[in-house]
């Protein structure tokens, strides 16, 4: 095998190669051309003027780095219009004009450049014999050129943070090319609306709720169909039912209290009795007398804060707990209706009244499974027939005891289903039903999809998302850590539009 094979280079014949004391290998290659275009005029010259050495660094070879010293030729120009009477061929297969590393390990460096720190790149550089410092590796990541001049038909927005909620830039993303095309050092609708009348071809824009954006888009692009991120609608609705489902369980609550039992209405009338008479400094003895109470009553009601709530006693043996099986499952399955599993268990040969069945139901009652709101939530949002047979019965039990609760609930349903079915008719009579349904906070998230309509009616009827532009986002974040604080705006957006 010759030298030429293993390390070619285009119009150069090697003539000479060389160790130096310090182990770099020297390759000593000549040009063989006859004659060159003058870069100045375009003319052909065979006249040839001298040679100069030019010693661009090299890739290194199986782990030895490699300088080279090029003889190349000047020529005279032949064209007296000229304004240069000399001029050097040039090595575009090579090494680029006045360049002191060959275009192979520019491409190299600048490959390892874009992909990491560029502290991290040095030191990766010294391990393949390499010298280049971490500066000359942000010099040649700005002088990189970036710029994409393709036309773009489907356009993803989204901000990002250059200082978390203080600071904030636009991401644009081709989403049929799945890439970032441009990086703009604000949020507003200004710079949106520049950028936008340069790219008349846009045909579908794909944004959050941000109405910022939504009149950027309108004065840059009115061209152009807008269309909501559905992660985004789902979201706010998700925001919206984290404030309501807490309030609405309040007001089951405070609902229970108006329903007091005549013992517990007994036990707090002497509960507070006997603190008032604690108060004005009667004993204890003397208070369970006029009360007629026990001592270790009236000692408990005086350490309490508020009206004990009596701890039930062990259950006995009950006549029910031969149904016990079959009003369990059926508890399970949503039915609540006392009279209903009473006739049930008659014609299972119950004989006994309405009343004890009543009493054995509330053992279940008290075993339901309790949701924190982040979870309800989460059911109400879920597509109920993906949800696991235990989710789905304990939220049955909580809707049929709140009716509110399964009106918002149906909305909720409603609202994903129409989503994920792509069924825009659907819309306009959700929309009412929102605005109907008595819930402020319900009645101001369909007043804001009023005022996107266009959008919103988009994003159900077509495929496009920020999907895309979020895991941009991303990875831009990540870009943003592996510079170590030398992420300024113009060496980040190279590095997130790069490589070329």
């Amino acid at each position: 095998m010759e030298l030429e094979e293993l390390y070619p280079l285009q119009g150069f014949k090697v003539t000479r190669v060389t160790r130096n004391p310090s182990g770099k290998v020297l390759i000593q290659a000549a040009s063989s051309s006859r004659s060159a275009v003058c870069p100045y005029c375009q003319t052909r010259s065979h006249k040839r003027h001298s040679a100069y050495v030019r010693k661009p660094q090299a890739l290194p070879c199986s782990d030895t780095p490699i300088q080279l010293e090029l003889s190349v030729q000047r020529y005279f120009c032949k064209n007296p219009a000229c304004e240069k009477r000399t001029f050097a061929e040039r090595l575009p297969q090579t090494a680029r004009f006045y360049a002191r590393r060959t275009i192979n390990l520019d491409f190299l460096l600048s490959c390892i450049g874009f992909e990491m720190s560029a502290e991290a790149a040095s030191r990766v550089c010294e391990q393949l014999h390499i010298q280049m410092s971490p500066d000359s590796i942000l010099r040649m990541l700005r002088a990189t050129d970036v710029s994409q001049q393709e036309a773009v038909r489907v356009l993803g927005i989204d901000d990002w943070a250059k200082k978390k909620g203080q600071n904030y830039g636009t991401i644009l993303v081709d989403l049929e090319k799945r890439r970032t095309i441009e990086l703009l050092p604000d949020r507003t609708q200004e710079t949106l609306s520049n950028w936008l009348q340069k790219h008349p071809e846009i045909e579908i824009i794909s944004r959050d709720r941000s109405f910022e954006y939504k009149a950027g888009i309108e004065t840059g692009a009115s061209q152009a169909i807008q269309v909501v991120d559905r992660w985004h609608l789902l979201h706010n609705l998700h925001e919206k039912l984290l404030k309501i489902i807490p309030g609405q369980l309040k007001k089951k609550k405070s609902e229970k209290k108006i329903n007091e039992t005549p013992t517990y209405q007994k036990r707090k009338k002497c509960f507070e009795l006997a603190n008032y008479l604690h108060a004005k400094g009667y004993s204890q003895r003397l208070i369970a007398r006029v009360l007629g109470l026990a001592r270790g009553t009236v000692r408990r009601y005086i350490a309490d804060a508020k009206v004990p709530d009596w701890q039930p006693r062990k259950r006995l043996p009950n006549q029910l707990d031969v149904y016990e099986t079959y009003l369990r499952k059926r508890w399970k399955e949503g039915c609540r209706e006392v009279t209903l599993l009473w006739k049930e268990l008659q014609q299972q040969g119950y004989t006994g009244p309405r009343k004890p069945v009543a009493r054995y139901l509330q053992r279940f009652k008290e075993k339901m499974p309790r949701h924190s709101t982040r979870q309800l939530v989460w059911l109400f949002i879920q597509d109920n027939t993906e949800l696991e047979t235990e989710a789905r019965q304990s939220l049955n039990a909580l809707l049929v005891e709140n009716p509110k609760l399964d009106e918002i609930y149906q909305l909720a349903q409603t609202f994903q289903r129409m989503l994920r079915k792509q069924a825009p008719e659907a819309l306009d009579e959700w929309l009412e039903n929102m605005e109907n349904c008595g819930v402020k906070k319900l009645q101001n998230f369909a007043f804001g999809l009023r005022q996107d309509y266009a959008a919103v009616q988009a994003a159900i009827l077509y495929d496009w998302s920020n999907g895309q532009v979020e895991g941009q986002v991303n990875r831009l974040k990540t870009i943003k850590r592996q510079m170590y604080g030398r992420a300024n705006f113009d060496l980040l957006r190279q590095r997130v539009l790069g490589p070329p």
